[in-house]
């Protein structure tokens, strides 16, 4: 992927992106680079390769916490599904080369030939569920399927959305509706320093343990708002690239699963944030966003609040 050409602008007393999060298999943890474009369907192959089961639904850690221990990053256009093992099998056929056994196994797919040169045979593609969306996805990866299904210790088959495929938000996300990847319900998701710092307080206060960021498993982590301010925002500016947000992220077990270790912890961060975010009989805690401008964000830069009415 390319490198920002900008200089981020870190002013003080000023709202400033602190990371960003690019999760290109959904539900396994991603990599946080210091720049990253931005398209419509969120930061550049986020989110674009899932796990379905034999019926063809997606694979989130909701159903198979061990998703957390699977890896995905990115660079110089080679994106690595990587999944710890307990040994090398030196033994083992190997039918792809790209398999390696170390203390993880790893499997490499590359996005510029992927890209540039997509099946045309029907048999290349499946016909997948993401919530209550199908559509069309390549399916061509049987060593990684192998890979995956054996860690996870479940029926998995890798898939892949192309650009052509169109998937839109939902219409309860306002218009113009935007083509989205694999994400849950939107382009983006947003978080906040300062929410995180005031839960965790309450969760101290409450002799609960405290929780990082990566539970929340978003895209843009800001540093600078005051505490609940990005409830109110609707239109945001990070560079030249310009979001819309829509609204507040509803939030499931996810957040109760440790990242590290792949397993369900306590259910006080449910608990806690229903007594002040309640919305009906679930959670929030962050902020959908819908990409209205493409370009290149970085860490570091200033974010300009365009407008907080929804």
């Amino acid at each position: 992927m390319p490198a920002s050409s900008h200089a981020p602008h870190c002013a003080t007393n000023t709202i400033q992106v602190a990371s960003l999060h690019v999760y290109p298999l959904k539900g396994a943890a991603g990599f946080s680079p210091h720049s990253w474009p931005v398209d419509e369907r969120g930061l550049r192959q986020d989110r674009r390769f899932m796990l379905v089961d034999e019926t063809g639904n997606f694979i989130s850690q909701r159903t198979c916490v061990k998703l957390a221990l699977v890896r995905a990053d990115i660079a110089h256009n080679i994106m690595r599904i990587s999944c710890p093992t307990l040994a090398a099998d030196n033994s083992r056929p190997r039918t792809d080369a790209t398999i390696v056994h170390t203390d993880f196994c790893s499997y490499q797919i590359a996005l510029d030939r992927l890209t540039s040169n997509m099946p045309k045979n029907e048999s290349a593609y499946a016909r997948v569920q993401i919530w209550d969306d199908f559509v069309q996805a390549l399916a061509i990866w049987p060593d990684a399927d192998a890979m995956l299904s054996e860690f996870l210790h479940q029926r998995a088959r890798l898939v892949y959305m192309p650009d052509n495929t169109t998937r839109l938000t939902n219409m309860n996300r306002g218009e113009p509706r935007r083509n989205v990847s694999f994400a849950d319900a939107a382009p983006l998701l947003l978080t906040s320093e300062t929410s995180l710092a005031d839960l965790n307080t309450r969760l101290q206060i409450a002799g609960s343990a405290t929780i990082p960021m990566d539970r929340f498993r978003a895209n843009v982590v800001v540093r600078g708002a005051a505490l609940a301010e990005d409830d109110h925002w609707s239109v945001l500016t990070i560079h030249h690239a310009q979001f819309r947000a829509s609204n507040s992220c509803k939030r499931c077990k996810v957040i109760t699963i440790d990242q590290a270790t792949g397993e369900f912890g306590s259910r006080d961060p449910i608990v806690i944030l229903a007594t002040y975010r309640g919305d009906g009989n679930l959670v929030t805690f962050g902020q959908h966003l819908l990409v209205e401008r493409a370009g290149m964000i970085s860490v570091g830069d200033a974010i300009t609040i365009d407008a907080r009415l929804r």
